[in-house]
């Protein structure tokens, strides 16, 4: 017998946020979330995303009240308002290995959101595709960096068995730094020179504040056009920016301007998902200590962000990100760079990629289904 309750009370939403310990042992890759952090997001009294949408938290138990799996529904206000199509997500998907189980839970989001006027499914996201989003369906040998995820294998089965279809795929891809070709590099750089109108410069970390609106504006148009983007809101990439600020290396936070006017903005961070899975989510005093230490040892940088608004592309500011951050990371204790997610129709993007060497890494798949 499976039963599903609402979360609608503190005690629930705590199971709700510690259900992923009974699927993930600690030799598993997946890594946990800083436990507190995600106890204030999934809070509707606390959580941002519940400042502008809405969401409903659902737990599975069996007869005994043990929990068996756990799911969202998510109504993301702006999504709607962009693509106007009533399609809503589910998220935060976590489950036993059980087909009955996953079918209910399923069941049991799709219900909430056809109550809500909507009449299509989309995830697992959580909470929108500006956050973590896809599951992984290849490579789960590798822990997830930074802001991405990690599943058992057996998810896909579960969600294509209730019905859910493919959407669209996002992939990683990698390359080790020293095996880029210095011709390549001399090749960028050249491009990347010939205007004088190009200046690119770091982002002034010290006072990030000042550069948020130019932040939020480019990454608002450079991707308006890609599949299912919404643009994130001030407060949201304020309260980003300030979580990842400890991390971000000023020589990779770049800001482009053209004539003097920002027109993109490349970001790179450091992967510190090693040192939030060595002190288990928790930065006590020997937590700290754990993370500080892991997070020395890491050779793996994440590039997160690359994009130029539309009327300045292919004028050269491309090459110019590449060349500068490249060099930077050349050489430094960095030893490989993951560029992710991108949509794997994006076949202008996986072009440049594959002229620098990076191999196809990783694949998460979002999936949908009419409700």
């Amino acid at each position: 017998m499976i039963r599903i309750e609402t979360v609608d009370s503190l005690q629930k939403l705590r199971e709700f946020v510690r259900f992923p310990l009974r699927i993930y042992s600690k030799d598993s890759p997946w890594v946990p979330p800083m436990w507190s952090d995600e106890l204030k997001r999934l809070d509707p009294k606390q959580g941002p995303f519940f400042g502008h949408s809405d969401a409903q938290l659902f737990l599975a138990r069996d007869n005994n009240g043990q929990p068996l799996g756990r799911i969202a529904a998510i109504k993301f206000n702006g999504h709607l308002q962009i693509y106007n199509d009533r399609l809503g997500f589910f998220g935060f998907f976590e489950c036993i290995n059980d087909q009955a189980v996953a079918d209910q839970l399923i069941k049991t989001a799709k219900k909430w959101l056809n109550q809500n006027g909507l009449i299509k499914m989309r995830g697992p996201a959580s909470f929108t595709i500006n956050e973590q989003i896809g599951l992984l369906i290849e490579n789960f040998n590798e822990p997830p960096t930074l802001l991405t995820t990690w599943n058992p294998p057996y998810y896909q089965r579960l969600l294509e068995t209730a019905g859910l279809v493919k959407a669209e795929d996002l992939l990683a891809r990698e390359v080790i730094l020293s095996d880029i070709d210095p011709q390549y590099l001399s090749r960028i750089s050249r491009i990347g020179k010939r205007s004088k109108k190009i200046s690119i410069r770091e982002a002034n970390l010290d006072n990030i504040e000042n550069e948020i609106d130019i932040l939020v504006k480019v990454y608002g148009e450079a991707w308006n056009e890609n599949w299912g983007a919404v643009p994130i809101s001030r407060d949201e990439f304020i309260k980003l920016v300030r979580e990842l600020k400890p991390f971000l290396l000023p020589e990779c936070t770049l800001i482009a301007e053209y004539d003097g006017i920002p027109v993109g903005v490349c970001v790179a961070i450091p992967d510190i998902n090693s040192a939030i899975k060595a002190c288990n989510g928790k930065l006590g005093p020997l937590g700290l200590i754990r993370f500080i230490l892991a997070r020395r040892r890491t050779d793996l940088i994440r590039g997160v962000v690359s994009g130029v608004l539309k009327p300045y592309r292919n004028k050269g500011i491309e090459s110019a990100f590449g060349s500068r951050m490249l060099n930077k990371l050349i050489g430094s204790r960095y030893k490989r760079i993951e560029f992710s997610w991108m949509l794997e129709s994006n076949f202008r993007v996986h072009r440049v990629l594959d002229s620098i060497g990076a191999q196809t890494t990783k694949r998460w798949r979002v999936y949908e289904m009419d409700l």
